[in-house]
C-alpha cells in the first residue's frame, strides 16, 4: 500500500495514493522511474516466474532468469509499442530471456536426423484427478534439455521448426527430446 505524506498546516496526515494507470506508469518507466520500476516488478513479478520456472530445474536459477528479463523489460521500454496487453509484451521478453538461457546452458547431444516418436496415450481421466502443481513438479524433474523442448512444444505452442530455430538443434532433434519427455513423464506419473 503506498501512501504520500500530506503535509497541510501543522497536521500530518497520510493520503492513500491510488496505483498509477497502466500508460502513467509506462510512462515513468520511460523516465527511468525507480519508484515506477519497483511497482512493475511487484505487480508482475508473480505472473511471470512461472515462465523460467517450465524450463530451469531450481526457483533460484528461475528468479536469476526472471530477474535479467526485467532488466531488459527496463531497458526496452522506451521502444514499447501499445498494440497489445502491457503483460504480453513483458511474458514475451521473459521468454525469450529463459530460451536464450537454455540455449546457452543445456546441450542437446542426441543428434537425430528423422524420428519417428512413438505414440503415447496417457488416460484423460488419469490426467483430470492430478493436480496442476502434481504434473508441474513431474515435468521439472524431466532432463534438461528434454524438458525445454517439451515445455516449447506442449506449453508455449512452439512448431519443431520454431524449436529448432530457437535452440539451434534438428527437427529430429527435437523430436527425440519430446518424446524422451513424454515417455519420463508418463513413468513419473505412472501410466
Amino acid at each position: 500500500m503506498n501512501f504520500a505524506i500530506n503535509y497541510q498546516s501543522t497536521n500530518l496526515n497520510l493520503v492513500k495514493e491510488s496505483p498509477p494507470s497502466e500508460q502513467q506508469l509506462i510512462n515513468l518507466l520511460v523516465a527511468n522511474d525507480r519508484r515506477a520500476q519497483k511497482e512493475l516488478y511487484q505487480t508482475y513479478y508473480g505472473k511471470m516466474v512461472c515462465i523460467p520456472m517450465r524450463y530451469t530445474s531450481n526457483k533460484e536459477e528461475a528468479y536469476e532468469i526472471l530477474n535479467d528479463a526485467f532488466m531488459k523489460v527496463f531497458k526496452s521500454i522506451k521502444n514499447y509499442i501499445p498494440s497489445g496487453q502491457f503483460s504480453g509484451w513483458i511474458a514475451k521478453i521473459v521468454l525469450h530471456t529463459t530460451l536464450d538461457h537454455v540455449r546457452k546452458k543445456y546441450r542437446y547431444d542426441k543428434k537425430v536426423d528423422q524420428y519417428e516418436p512413438k505414440i503415447l496415450s496417457v488416460e484423460n481421466d488419469a490426467l483430470s484427478n492430478l493436480g496442476l502443481q502434481e504434473i508441474y513438479e513431474k515435468i521439472q524433474l524431466l532432463p534438461d534439455a528434454s524438458r525445454a523442448v517439451f515445455s516449447m512444444f506442449v506449453i508455449d505452442g512452439y512448431s519443431h521448426k520454431e524449436i529448432c530455430e530457437e535452440l539451434g538443434i534438428s527437427i529430429g532433434t527435437s523430436k527425440w527430446h519430446l518424446s524422451n519427455a513424454r515417455q519420463k513423464l508418463q513413468k513419473l506419473l505412472n501410466f
